[in-house]
Protein backbone atom coordinates (compact mmCIF):
# COMPACT_ATOMS: atom_id res chain seq x y z
CA UNK A 1 0.00 0.00 0.00
CA UNK A 2 1.43 3.40 -0.96
CA UNK A 3 1.70 6.12 1.67
CA UNK A 4 -0.82 8.93 1.46
CA UNK A 5 0.34 12.42 2.44
CA UNK A 6 -1.91 15.27 3.41
CA UNK A 7 -1.23 19.04 3.39
CA UNK A 8 -2.99 20.90 6.20
CA UNK A 9 -2.57 24.14 4.27
CA UNK A 10 -5.21 22.86 1.86
CA UNK A 11 -7.71 22.50 4.73
CA UNK A 12 -7.22 25.91 6.31
CA UNK A 13 -7.24 29.06 4.16
CA UNK A 14 -5.47 31.20 6.78
CA UNK A 15 -2.75 28.60 7.39
CA UNK A 16 0.79 30.00 7.62
CA UNK A 17 3.71 27.71 6.67
CA UNK A 18 5.92 28.97 9.48
CA UNK A 19 3.55 27.95 12.25
CA UNK A 20 2.61 24.28 11.79
CA UNK A 21 3.87 21.67 9.35
CA UNK A 22 2.75 18.14 8.58
CA UNK A 23 5.55 16.00 7.21
CA UNK A 24 4.41 12.45 7.68
CA UNK A 25 1.61 10.07 6.91
CA UNK A 26 -1.64 10.63 8.81
CA UNK A 27 -1.46 7.01 9.92
CA UNK A 28 2.00 7.44 11.50
CA UNK A 29 2.70 8.02 15.16
CA UNK A 30 4.75 11.23 14.63
CA UNK A 31 2.16 13.54 13.13
CA UNK A 32 2.63 17.15 14.27
CA UNK A 33 5.96 18.97 14.42
CA UNK A 34 6.86 22.60 14.86
CA UNK A 35 9.59 24.61 13.24
CA UNK A 36 11.26 25.40 16.61
CA UNK A 37 11.30 22.06 18.37
CA UNK A 38 11.48 18.39 17.56
CA UNK A 39 8.96 17.42 20.21
CA UNK A 40 5.58 16.06 19.20
CA UNK A 41 3.88 19.37 20.02
CA UNK A 42 5.51 22.68 20.77
CA UNK A 43 2.43 24.88 20.58
CA UNK A 44 3.12 26.09 24.10
CA UNK A 45 5.29 24.81 26.88
CA UNK A 46 2.23 24.65 29.13
CA UNK A 47 0.38 22.14 26.92
CA UNK A 48 1.36 18.56 26.25
CA UNK A 49 -0.48 16.98 23.35
CA UNK A 50 -0.45 13.22 22.94
CA UNK A 51 -1.79 11.66 19.74
CA UNK A 52 -3.25 8.17 19.75
CA UNK A 53 -1.55 5.57 17.58
CA UNK A 54 -5.01 4.45 16.44
CA UNK A 55 -5.52 5.32 12.75
CA UNK A 56 -7.18 8.73 12.39
CA UNK A 57 -9.28 9.80 9.47
CA UNK A 58 -8.85 13.01 7.51
CA UNK A 59 -11.78 14.73 9.25
CA UNK A 60 -10.22 14.27 12.70
CA UNK A 61 -6.90 15.79 11.55
CA UNK A 62 -8.56 18.79 9.95
CA UNK A 63 -10.74 19.40 13.04
CA UNK A 64 -7.65 19.31 15.28
CA UNK A 65 -5.68 21.81 13.17
CA UNK A 66 -8.65 24.19 12.87
CA UNK A 67 -9.16 24.06 16.64
CA UNK A 68 -5.50 24.81 17.31
CA UNK A 69 -5.62 27.67 14.83
CA UNK A 70 -8.67 29.15 16.58
CA UNK A 71 -6.97 28.86 19.95
CA UNK A 72 -3.90 30.70 18.63
CA UNK A 73 -6.03 33.61 17.41
CA UNK A 74 -8.53 33.90 20.27
CA UNK A 75 -6.65 33.01 23.43
CA UNK A 76 -4.32 35.46 25.17
CA UNK A 77 -2.07 33.53 27.48
CA UNK A 78 -1.19 35.35 30.69
CA UNK A 79 1.23 32.75 31.97
CA UNK A 80 3.01 29.60 30.88
CA UNK A 81 0.50 27.33 32.64
CA UNK A 82 -3.28 26.85 32.29
CA UNK A 83 -5.47 25.86 35.18
CA UNK A 84 -7.80 22.92 34.65
CA UNK A 85 -10.81 25.27 34.44
CA UNK A 86 -9.10 27.54 31.92
CA UNK A 87 -8.07 24.62 29.75
CA UNK A 88 -11.59 23.18 29.90
CA UNK A 89 -13.10 26.51 28.86
CA UNK A 90 -10.68 26.84 25.94
CA UNK A 91 -11.60 23.45 24.57
CA UNK A 92 -15.33 24.03 25.11
CA UNK A 93 -15.19 27.36 23.28
CA UNK A 94 -13.15 26.06 20.35
CA UNK A 95 -13.94 22.40 19.96
CA UNK A 96 -17.51 21.88 21.10
CA UNK A 97 -20.21 22.64 18.54
CA UNK A 98 -23.66 23.54 19.85
CA UNK A 99 -26.72 21.87 18.38
CA UNK A 100 -30.23 23.14 19.17
CA UNK A 101 -32.93 20.48 19.10
CA UNK A 102 -36.42 21.97 18.91
CA UNK A 103 -39.00 20.47 21.25
CA UNK A 104 -42.42 19.93 19.72
CA UNK A 105 -45.37 19.59 22.08
CA UNK A 106 -48.17 17.57 20.56
CA UNK A 107 -51.48 16.62 22.01
CA UNK A 108 -51.48 12.86 22.56
CA UNK A 109 -55.01 12.73 23.93
CA UNK A 110 -58.09 14.87 24.12
CA UNK A 111 -57.96 17.18 27.12
CA UNK A 112 -61.10 17.52 29.23
CA UNK A 113 -63.15 20.47 28.04
CA UNK A 114 -63.94 23.24 30.50
CA UNK A 115 -66.34 26.13 29.96
CA UNK A 116 -66.58 29.44 31.81
CA UNK A 117 -69.65 31.66 31.81
CA UNK A 118 -69.02 34.64 29.55
CA UNK A 119 -72.38 36.41 29.45
CA UNK A 120 -74.46 38.41 29.06
CA UNK A 121 -77.82 36.62 28.96
CA UNK A 122 -79.77 37.18 25.73
CA UNK A 123 -83.53 36.70 25.67
CA UNK A 124 -85.22 35.50 22.49
CA UNK A 125 -87.93 33.41 20.86
CA UNK A 126 -87.11 30.73 18.32
CA UNK A 127 -89.23 29.03 15.67
CA UNK A 128 -88.44 26.38 13.09
CA UNK A 129 -88.47 26.79 9.31
CA UNK A 130 -92.21 26.01 9.24
CA UNK A 131 -92.86 28.87 11.68
CA UNK A 132 -93.69 26.51 14.55
CA UNK A 133 -92.90 28.04 17.95
CA UNK A 134 -91.56 26.27 21.03
CA UNK A 135 -94.18 25.82 23.74
CA UNK A 136 -93.75 24.39 27.25
CA UNK A 137 -96.05 21.39 27.75
CA UNK A 138 -96.80 20.63 31.42
CA UNK A 139 -99.69 18.22 30.92
CA UNK A 140 -97.83 14.96 31.50
CA UNK A 141 -94.16 15.80 31.68
CA UNK A 142 -91.97 18.82 31.41
CA UNK A 143 -91.06 18.99 27.74
CA UNK A 144 -91.09 21.33 24.76
CA UNK A 145 -93.40 21.00 21.78
CA UNK A 146 -93.31 22.73 18.40
CA UNK A 147 -96.73 24.27 17.68
CA UNK A 148 -98.04 26.69 15.07
CA UNK A 149 -99.35 29.73 16.96
CA UNK A 150 -101.40 32.68 15.78
CA UNK A 151 -102.85 35.84 17.31
CA UNK A 152 -103.24 35.75 21.07
CA UNK A 153 -101.77 32.26 21.24
CA UNK A 154 -98.33 33.74 20.56
CA UNK A 155 -98.15 34.48 24.29
CA UNK A 156 -97.63 30.74 24.83
CA UNK A 157 -94.19 30.90 23.23
CA UNK A 158 -91.29 29.99 25.45
CA UNK A 159 -88.97 32.90 26.15
CA UNK A 160 -85.46 31.43 26.00
CA UNK A 161 -82.56 32.81 28.04
CA UNK A 162 -79.37 32.25 26.06
CA UNK A 163 -76.12 32.32 28.11
CA UNK A 164 -72.74 32.26 26.31
CA UNK A 165 -69.57 30.48 27.46
CA UNK A 166 -65.86 30.48 26.68
CA UNK A 167 -64.26 27.07 26.07
CA UNK A 168 -60.83 26.16 27.50
CA UNK A 169 -59.98 24.59 24.13
CA UNK A 170 -61.12 26.95 21.33
CA UNK A 171 -63.56 25.40 18.89
CA UNK A 172 -63.18 25.67 15.15
CA UNK A 173 -66.70 27.02 14.82
CA UNK A 174 -69.80 27.72 16.86
CA UNK A 175 -70.48 29.38 20.22
CA UNK A 176 -71.09 27.30 23.39
CA UNK A 177 -74.37 28.33 25.04
CA UNK A 178 -76.88 27.25 27.68
CA UNK A 179 -80.64 27.58 27.06
CA UNK A 180 -82.88 28.46 29.97
CA UNK A 181 -86.70 28.61 29.81
CA UNK A 182 -87.29 30.70 32.93
CA UNK A 183 -86.41 30.35 36.57
CA UNK A 184 -83.89 27.54 37.08
CA UNK A 185 -85.18 25.36 34.23
CA UNK A 186 -82.64 24.58 31.47
CA UNK A 187 -82.55 22.42 28.37
CA UNK A 188 -80.23 19.41 28.65
CA UNK A 189 -79.12 16.55 26.43
CA UNK A 190 -78.84 13.22 28.23
CA UNK A 191 -78.56 9.60 27.14
CA UNK A 192 -81.55 7.29 27.58
CA UNK A 193 -80.98 3.65 26.56
CA UNK A 194 -77.92 4.78 24.64
CA UNK A 195 -79.83 7.45 22.69
CA UNK A 196 -79.31 11.20 23.32
CA UNK A 197 -82.63 12.90 24.16
CA UNK A 198 -83.61 16.51 24.88
CA UNK A 199 -85.07 17.29 28.28
CA UNK A 200 -85.58 20.03 30.86
CA UNK A 201 -83.84 20.01 34.24
CA UNK A 202 -83.89 22.19 37.32
CA UNK A 203 -80.43 23.54 38.16
CA UNK A 204 -79.08 26.54 40.09
CA UNK A 205 -77.68 29.23 37.82
CA UNK A 206 -74.56 29.44 40.01
CA UNK A 207 -73.81 25.80 39.21
CA UNK A 208 -73.56 26.74 35.54
CA UNK A 209 -70.87 29.41 35.96
CA UNK A 210 -68.18 26.77 35.35
CA UNK A 211 -69.12 23.70 33.36
CA UNK A 212 -67.16 20.49 32.85
CA UNK A 213 -67.67 16.74 32.94
CA UNK A 214 -71.27 15.55 33.17
CA UNK A 215 -72.56 19.15 33.47
CA UNK A 216 -71.65 19.51 29.80
CA UNK A 217 -75.13 18.13 29.08
CA UNK A 218 -76.49 21.67 29.56
CA UNK A 219 -74.35 23.09 26.76
CA UNK A 220 -75.14 23.42 23.07
CA UNK A 221 -73.04 24.76 20.22
CA UNK A 222 -74.86 27.54 18.39
CA UNK A 223 -73.91 27.81 14.72
CA UNK A 224 -75.30 30.45 12.36
CA UNK A 225 -75.72 29.57 8.68
CA UNK A 226 -76.34 32.37 6.24
CA UNK A 227 -77.81 35.36 8.06
CA UNK A 228 -81.01 34.07 9.60
CA UNK A 229 -80.82 30.33 10.39
CA UNK A 230 -79.29 28.92 13.56
CA UNK A 231 -78.65 25.33 14.66
CA UNK A 232 -77.96 23.95 18.17
CA UNK A 233 -75.64 20.94 18.49
CA UNK A 234 -75.13 19.09 21.77
CA UNK A 235 -71.68 19.79 23.26
CA UNK A 236 -71.73 16.43 25.05
CA UNK A 237 -73.01 14.36 22.12
CA UNK A 238 -71.42 15.67 18.94
CA UNK A 239 -73.47 15.29 15.78
CA UNK A 240 -76.81 15.48 17.64
CA UNK A 241 -78.95 18.58 17.07
CA UNK A 242 -82.07 20.09 18.60
CA UNK A 243 -84.81 19.38 16.08
CA UNK A 244 -88.55 19.53 15.45
CA UNK A 245 -90.88 17.31 13.46
CA UNK A 246 -92.56 18.33 10.23
CA UNK A 247 -95.83 17.45 11.98
CA UNK A 248 -97.48 20.01 14.26
CA UNK A 249 -97.65 19.55 18.06
CA UNK A 250 -94.77 17.09 18.31
CA UNK A 251 -92.03 16.89 20.91
CA UNK A 252 -88.82 18.87 20.40
CA UNK A 253 -85.96 16.37 20.54
CA UNK A 254 -82.42 15.54 19.39
CA UNK A 255 -81.54 14.00 16.04
CA UNK A 256 -78.38 12.80 14.32
CA UNK A 257 -76.93 14.64 11.35
CA UNK A 258 -77.92 11.84 8.98
CA UNK A 259 -81.51 12.04 10.24
CA UNK A 260 -81.71 15.79 9.56
CA UNK A 261 -83.63 15.41 6.23
CA UNK A 262 -86.51 13.92 8.25
CA UNK A 263 -86.37 16.62 10.93
CA UNK A 264 -86.02 20.39 11.09
CA UNK A 265 -82.73 21.46 12.68
CA UNK A 266 -82.54 25.13 11.62
CA UNK A 267 -84.29 27.85 13.60
CA UNK A 268 -85.02 31.55 13.34
CA UNK A 269 -84.16 33.64 16.37
CA UNK A 270 -86.28 36.62 17.39
CA UNK A 271 -84.14 38.66 19.81
CA UNK A 272 -86.09 40.54 22.51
Amino acid sequence: MTDTYFRLADALESYKPDSVEIDSCMYCHHVVKTSDHDSECGLHSGIDLELSEQPQNLRNVVNLVIALHRMKKTQKVQSTEFTDDELCNIFLENLVEEYVTPTVHERTHKAADHYNYKGPVQKCYICDEFQKSLVLNKSFTTELQAITLQGNNLSRRVELELSTYKASVPRERGQPIALGVGGNLYLSCTSTSGKPVLGLEMVNKEDLNNISGDMERFLFIKTVSGQTLTSFESAKFEGHYISTSYTNRQRVDMCLTQDAPNRLTSFKMIVL
